[in-house]
């Protein structure tokens, strides 16, 4: 099933998680089974991006209570 780029974060993370559901199922056919795998790895992706975006916003946009912006930087993992 092909997904449209304007899903919301949440609307990726719900299909994800359908999707593991789907491979987790007995009865998921090998085929079927590899294009949902595909299909996740394209939407893990989109979620890393979109999470990196978020992240530079955040950054980006940090407000202290005086009402100066200041970068906030992340501790890399």
């Amino acid at each position: 099933m092909a997904k449209k780029a304007t899903e919301s974060f949440e609307q990726q993370l719900t299909r994800l998680n359908e999707i593991v559901q789907k491979l987790d199922a007995e009865d998921t056919a090998l085929e079927e089974s590899m294009k949902l795998y595909e299909e996740g790895i394209v939407l893990v992706e989109k979620c890393v991006t979109y999470l990196s975006d978020a992240r530079q916003k955040i950054k980006e946009l940090r407000k202290r209570s005086d009402g100066v912006f200041e970068k906030l930087d992340f501790e890399e993992e």
